[in-house]
């Protein structure tokens, strides 16, 4: 199961303020194109950047840091979950 598919939100409280200054302005904004292509090369760019913080980061903490990147309808689509 994917921490995609468990994680809500509204539920999490906000990541670690270590974490914010790690890694959040190095996150891609997605959100203004969200065709198949754009979100592949976005996943990848993002799976880069999470992929050390496993070992020192919860799941959802990064995953909080990673959709408040979403912009536009990518970030519309998401509150809707």
């Amino acid at each position: 199961m994917s921490i995609y598919s468990t994680y809500s939100p509204r539920l999490h409280k906000h990541g670690s303020h270590e974490l914010h200054h790690t890694f959040h302005s190095d996150i891609p904004f997605f959100g203004e194109d969200i065709g198949p292509i754009s979100f592949r090369d976005w996943m990848w760019d993002i799976e880069k950047l999470v992929q050390p913080l496993f070992s020192k980061y919860s799941q959802l903490d990064i995953l909080w840091h990673v959709t408040s990147r979403f912009i536009g309808r990518a970030s519309e689509w998401w509150k809707e979950r």
